[in-house]
């Protein structure tokens, strides 16, 4: 596995064979976001028997993270320079501990990089360079039929490289790079051409060469310092040459999991690791849970993922091995991702609200027939949270206080009779449950006229005793035309809500779609939301989660939390 860099550029070859350019359309060079497409040239054009495999353009920047299971292991922080869109992470090449420098197995400083700056990390984000695959692709894409192969002949390809330097710096766009490939002689046989299957299975990289989160199942929230915690379960798939039937399991000797904030120590879950399925015959998918997370906040939760080898960095080369300079530590490959967090707590801590500022988005066809409306709005209503109110099966709109009686609601009935509830439209004066799993406040009155009766100070206590036993409370309003808000101040202070109606969105009536959708469990299937531009909900409280958001910024799902005794 030698580095290309120094075949790259001159004087070994008669020009410069890699180039960097900027997108600019795509980029905000003023915030250090740069959208970059490089594009490299096999240094060694015709000759088939240097048929490249596993090409990766590393990019390396500042370690300012230090990893717990290996300390000589530093990487990027995400408010540090860092890679976007990476398709993996390397210890190969870094600047810091192959020191061999200018030499086939140590780091050789690329004409194309920042001379006045020294890159301190030894774990690097890079990027596949193959064949049929497309610069803006994801690697996974890719067949690993193909054998991410990077041949002699029309061996020129390009990779988008979406960058976020540190801002902060007073040399912001610094970053040194390194070209590895990987390489062992071919069948002779097949002379002169070399096609792929001339080359044996040894002439990939020896560590996994994919190490991937597919998706996460059940993610931690954080409602602030006092409050987080939750379990993360996630299913990773894990690729190695030379494995058949997916048994990767028998080449690597460890699997650890570490995070600067979620958990204390490092994981190993190699032999915990719930086998799921193989994807393809030199890939196997698994399951991995862990338990009582500590997230410090909402963004930034970065967890490293190291599939470690029972081998070295030596490689197995002829003559003396001494003569160049080794990590010292077993070769792995290595995913850093940012875990997403939820400020909503699955049970226990929080109860919610959710607050709708649109009838037809909910309860009419006007809305619903075109959208998935109605699947947020089942996701929503068939929570499972501990409380008497839980067993229910009714769906409860309560519109005594409002003069509502001319509006449809038609699809959100349909919706309940799908899921076997029942749905009543309600008109008494008072908040009454009626063993209701579901109940949707109607706070809004025909043309801007007063709730009658208004609100009381009990009725607010009986619809938190509702919440807190396993009720599920919606406040539903309508345009700026149809709301007072005048007598929902006392009701939010009641309640204990830093909440209050806006008024009207900008335009005030703008029928449209969204997809500014919360990535969240009860979202799950949700791509697109349909709605007018009716109201809006003002709040002081961060913990707030907006499930969906239009172009007007009208927030059209919130969830407030309200702390449980």
């Amino acid at each position: 596995m030698p580095t290309w860099s120094g075949f790259l550029q001159p004087p070994i070859a008669p020009f410069e064979m890699m180039s960097m350019k900027i997108n600019l359309a795509e980029s905000d060079l003023l915030t250090g976001l740069v959208n970059l497409e490089v594009t490299i040239r096999h240094p060694f054009p015709g000759k088939t028997i240097f048929r490249g495999f596993d090409v990766r353009g590393i990019i390396m920047a500042d370690g300012d993270q230090v990893a717990k299971y290996d300390p000589n292991l530093t990487f990027n922080s995400p408010t540090g320079t860092h890679m976007i869109n990476p398709d993996g992470f390397t210890r190969w090449w870094n600047q810091v501990e192959f020191t061999s420098f200018g030499t086939i197995f140590g780091y050789t400083e690329g004409h194309l990089a920042n001379p006045g700056f020294t890159s301190t990390s030894t774990l690097n984000p890079y990027k596949i360079f193959a064949e049929g695959l497309e610069p803006a692709q994801p690697y996974y894409q890719l067949s690993p039929d193909k054998h991410f192969t990077f041949p002699t002949i029309d061996g020129v390809f390009s990779r988008i490289y979406k960058m976020q330097f540190d801002a902060t710096q007073s040399m912001i766009y610094r970053f040194k790079y390194a070209v590895d490939a990987s390489w062992m002689l071919p069948d002779p046989a097949y002379a002169p051409e070399f096609p792929v299957e001339a080359f044996p299975l040894d002439a990939h990289c020896r560590e996994p060469y994919m190490v991937r989160i597919l998706e996460y199942e059940e993610i931690p929230y954080y409602v602030d310092e006092w409050v987080s915690g939750g379990d993360l379960i996630f299913q990773l798939n894990i690729g190695i040459w030379g494995v058949t039937g997916g048994n990767v399991l028998d080449h690597i000797s460890h699997v650890w999991l570490e995070s600067p904030t979620l958990f204390d120590v490092p994981i190993d879950v190699r032999d915990t690791m719930e086998f799921i399925e193989s994807p393809h015959d030199t890939q196997a998918t698994f399951r991995i849970s862990i338990e009582d997370m500590l997230p410090d906040g909402l963004d930034g939760q970065q967890m490293l993922v190291t599939v470690e080898t029972p081998y070295t960095y030596e490689p197995n080369i002829q003559g003396d091995p001494s003569m160049f300079v080794w990590p010292d530590g077993y070769l792995s490959a290595h995913y850093l991702t940012e875990v997403p967090i939820t400020n909503l707590t699955p049970q226990g801590d929080y109860a919610y609200c959710y607050f709708i500022p649109d009838w037809c988005a909910t309860m009419r066809y006007q809305c619903a027939s075109d959208s998935q409306n109605q699947l947020l709005w089942t996701n929503i209503m068939t929570q499972n949270i501990d409380g008497y109110y839980n067993d229910f099966t009714h769906v409860q709109s309560w519109e005594g206080k409002s003069n509502v009686w001319n509006q449809n609601s038609d699809a959100l009935a349909d919706t309940c009779a799908s899921l076997g509830y029942s749905f009543e439209r309600t008109y008494n004066d008072y908040f009454d449950p009626m063993d209701s799993r579901v109940i949707i406040v109607v706070l809004w009155a025909s043309q801007g006229g007063y709730l009658d009766p208004p609100f009381t100070e009990d009725e607010a206590n009986q619809m938190l005793s509702f919440i807190e036993n396993g009720g599920i409370l919606f406040f539903m309003c309508e345009s700026s035309a149809n709301l007072d808000p005048d007598g929902l101040t006392e009701l939010f202070d009641w309640l204990g809500m830093l909440m209050e109606y806006g008024g009207g969105a900008t335009p005030e009536y703008q029928d449209g779609w969204t997809s500014n959708i919360t990535w969240h469990w009860l979202t799950e299937d949700v791509e697109v939301f349909h709605y007018y531009t009716c109201g809006q909900w003002l709040t002081e409280d961060p913990h707030v989660l907006t499930l969906v958001a239009t172009e007007f910024d009208e927030k059209a799902v919130l969830m407030y939390p309200l702390p449980l005794e």
